[in-house]
């Protein structure tokens, strides 16, 4: 697959990675999949002209939200053991990250918008219809509503309203006017804590709102056969007299005959009157209160122009609680559907949808364009020991490069026709006709260059070469010796900024690379990392194209790449285009080869042929950079 990007400042890597020190998280181009490890970020790289890039910046937004924001520990812990409220946790947890990340980088809003907008042009963010399993119904609702709500995604505005009105058609109002009250705090959560709070709580309402489950007659009371309208019977219009209460309690079931539609919230004293008969339409026209007393066992008598007794089969369904009880029947079955539901039952998380998006985009083959950072854990005792044996030459080199900066920059006055005062030596030209009799000083050129030095760390470094002295070592360990000298001997030069990596990572795999200084660290306090063992191959592509992304984050005005290597690279072409986009971008890039020749490579090529020789070279060639400009 082709990755020819038009300029190094527009590429994916380069992008991704000023994403990435932005958010203050590890980010990699390249590989077969978008995912993260918990510390790091990979998104596969992607044609120049992909729709799906703007997509792919959402998700490293999401998952730097998550990185930066979430406490994974408490986010396990409370997740549940049951889908949905896995389901539940997760949509609440996207909407709360998503919103703190904004605060500190509020141009997250608009990447994070863009994949809601890519997904519902696919159709993919479609509102549930109301024959799709109740969680499914639920799930959505969230989503749609809280992202629109929330996050003031636009785009799902119809989707959300057509959402909701599902919801309504599938539950029972009063659990979606409930759910809708606690939904309102979605927007105060503070912390992961806090999210698993209100999704338990979520929880706990649809399992206070989901109907009893059948019990059989207890036989108390009047032994008469079970009827229409007498509690614990199953029947459309009894669901509302056990329904919870507004506070999520429970009215109670009757079990006895003098219980039955004598229930205390629709006794005549609690100013509730039986349908039927209200006032207006009983025959009498008197209340019911006016046609009933209560008998001293419970029972219920019948009074002048009453009705007839409650422990008589009535044909007329019992009074509820709500008036659409009957309806409010299946819905309640709903609730329990929701709270049973398996994985298959529910819509795949959101930005799994996302992964899956940008995984195929990937193609499978995608190179690693950009590789992630990772430290390494150096040995402080063995690290004096190798600061002890290069020290010395580094302040020698530094003495040096310093005299040669401070007179290249001199301030050194210049003769022109005109100036403030005299240059006295210069008189005498007058009398051959000179005019240039004036001193003015030369602007002073700072050095003000920031340098990233690479080290091929491959297998074929491991190579044992024998010193003048006798001493027998490795190339790695030499060109990491000279590395560290020259790093400490810049460190030292007023207005240049060093950092050195080695490539590949520490296991030998294409998609790391190993940061032994990072800019602005002492070269000194990381000697111990100058230590390492050789590995893998040569993916010299991904190491400019890390180095590279480092150096345009600068704010020097001048940047260079300057790479050690003994070999070729794994990919020719990949590593050919990045050092084309970096010098379209007017980074400097200088390869010293160790035995091999380079300068197909590299516009600015040296050769060693004695590795003995290596840190002579590199030392020549950091004075011709410096005194350069």
């Amino acid at each position: 697959m082709s990755h020819a990007f038009r300029t190094l400042h527009q590429a994916m890597p380069i992008v991704a990675a000023a994403l990435g020190r932005q958010f203050g998280v590890p980010v990699a181009v390249g590989g077969d999949e978008a995912c993260t490890d918990g510390h790091s970020i990979q998104v596969p790289a992607l044609p120049p002209q992909s729709e799906l890039i703007p997509v792919a910046w959402g998700y490293l937004a999401h998952e730097a939200a998550h990185l930066r924001f979430t406490d994974f520990d408490a986010y396990r812990q409370g997740s549940g053991s049951d889908p949905l409220s896995r389901s539940v946790l997760n949509i609440l947890e996207d909407i709360r990250i998503e919103r703190a990340i904004a605060v500190p980088y509020p141009g997250t809003r608009e990447t994070l918008l863009a994949v809601c907008d890519h997904l519902s042009g696919r159709g993919d963010l479609s509102p549930p219809k109301p024959d799709a399993h109740p969680a499914q119904v639920l799930t959505s609702y969230l989503l749609l509503h809280l992202r629109h709500r929330l996050l003031a995604t636009e785009s799902l505005a119809a989707s959300a309203r057509e959402a909701e009105r599902v919801l309504r058609e599938v539950f029972p109002l009063r659990t979606v006017h409930r759910l809708q009250g606690l939904l309102t705090e979605v927007g105060q959560l503070a912390n992961t804590g806090d999210t698993v709070d209100l999704a338990k709580r979520i929880r706990a309402l649809l399992e206070a709102e989901k109907p009893p489950a059948r019990a059989p007659s207890s036989g108390s009371g009047t032994d008469q056969p079970d009827q229409p309208g007498h509690a614990g019977q199953n029947v459309p219009g009894t669901a509302g007299r056990n329904h919870p209460t507004s506070d999520g309690g429970s009215t109670g079931t009757p079990t006895d005959a003098n219980a039955a539609g004598a229930d205390d919230s629709l006794n005549p004293t609690a100013g509730q009157s039986s349908p039927g008969n209200a006032a207006g339409d009983h025959p009498s026209g008197q209340g019911q209160g006016q046609g009933q007393k209560q008998g001293t066992d419970g029972t219920t008598s019948v009074g002048p122009g009453g009705s007839a007794s409650s422990t008589k089969p009535d044909s007329t369904p019992p009074p509820t609680l709500n008036a659409d009880a009957p309806a409010d029947v299946g819905k309640a079955q709903a609730i329990a559907q929701a709270l049973s539901a398996s994985d298959d039952d529910l819509p795949g998380d959101l930005f799994q949808q996302v992964r899956e998006l940008l995984d195929a985009a990937g193609q499978g083959d995608s190179p690693c364009l950009l590789p992630r950072a990772e430290p390494f854990e150096s040995d402080p005792t063995r690290g004096l020991r190798l600061l002890a044996t290069v020290q010395e030459e580094s302040r020698r080199l530094r003495a040096r490069l310093q005299g040669l900066v401070q007179a290249s920059r001199l301030d050194r006055p210049q003769a022109f026709r005109h100036g403030p005062r005299l240059l006295p030596k210069r008189l005498y030209r007058a009398a051959v006709g000179d005019p240039r009799l004036f001193a003015r000083k030369r602007e002073r050129v700072a050095v003000d260059t920031a340098i990233h030095l690479l080290i091929d760390l491959s297998g074929s470094m491991n190579s044992p070469v024998r010193r003048r002295d006798g001493l027998v070592q490795r190339r790695g360990q030499i060109a990491q010796s000279a590395a560290l000298a020259l790093a400490l001997a810049l460190d030292g030069i007023h207005g240049v900024s060093v950092a050195v990596s080695a490539f590949p990572g520490l296991s030998g795999v294409e998609d790391r690379i190993s940061v032994l200084v990072r800019h602005g660290q002492r070269p000194r306090a990381c000697a111990g990392a100058f230590l390492q063992s050789t590995r893998g191959g040569t993916p010299m592509a991904g190491a400019l194209w890390f180095a590279a992304a480092d150096l345009l984050g600068r704010p020097e005005s001048r940047r260079i790449v300057l790479l050690l290597t003994d070999g070729k690279p794994n990919r020719i072409a990949e590593t050919r285009e990045i050092l084309r986009l970096c010098s379209a971008a007017g980074l400097e890039t200088v390869g010293l080869g160790i035995g091999v020749d380079v300068s197909g490579l590299f516009p600015v090529a040296l050769r060693v042929d004695e590795v003995t020789e290596l840190r002579t070279a590199l030392f020549g060639a950091a004075e011709r950079l410096l005194l350069a400009a």
